[in-house]
């Protein structure tokens, strides 16, 4: 019997072989084998380790590590901020205590508040607050990204990597 069949027609073991179907050689997930000159070529670039380097080098992940802050405390300053609009902002407004202090603030300094006002523009304005919100902290998390990557090309000239970036897209 052929194709790796038993006379009672059974899978036959006995030609056992690797039975997975093979990939053509251009979708292969393997790496391709590395040349001689290859090699050569990565061996002959040397590492300059000079100070000059080395201090780019770590002023470029301060610099990093600062705008991860940035954005983390951004982050907290503008969540906080929209759950406080989410939330929070009708409960306080609207409650009949901060009426009441408004009113009372207003009687002691003379000055006119227009708290109905103040009202009415946040209420009007909340989902543009909140896009505001959420658009300075994407803003905030593009210029950590930003760092990041000068920080691995080893640019410190920020203006010149965003150049540089944007000619790459072809703008």
């Amino acid at each position: 019997m052929s194709n790796g069949l038993n006379k009672d027609g059974g899978i036959s073991f006995d030609r056992k072989r690797n039975f997975k179907p093979k990939e053509p050689e251009m979708f292969s997930r393997k790496a391709p084998d590395k040349s001689d000159k290859e090699e050569e070529k990565l061996d002959e670039q040397p590492r300059n380790l000079d100070k000059e380097s080395l201090l780019r080098a770590e002023r470029l992940a301060k610099a990093h590590k600062r705008a991860k802050q940035i954005n983390f405390s951004g982050f907290a300053v503008n969540g906080g901020s929209i759950a406080m609009l989410f939330f929070g902002i009708n409960n306080i407004l609207l409650d009949p205590e901060t009426v009441g202090m408004v009113t009372t603030i207003e009687e002691m300094t003379g000055v006119e508040l227009h708290y109905d006002k103040i009202i009415e523009f946040i209420e009007k304005f909340k989902a543009q607050i909140i896009s505001m919100f959420g658009s300075i902290q994407l803003m905030l998390g593009y210029y950590q990204q930003l760092r990041g990557r000068m920080k691995n090309a080893d640019r410190e000239d920020t203006f010149a990597f965003i150049n540089e970036e944007l000619g790459k897209a072809g703008l």
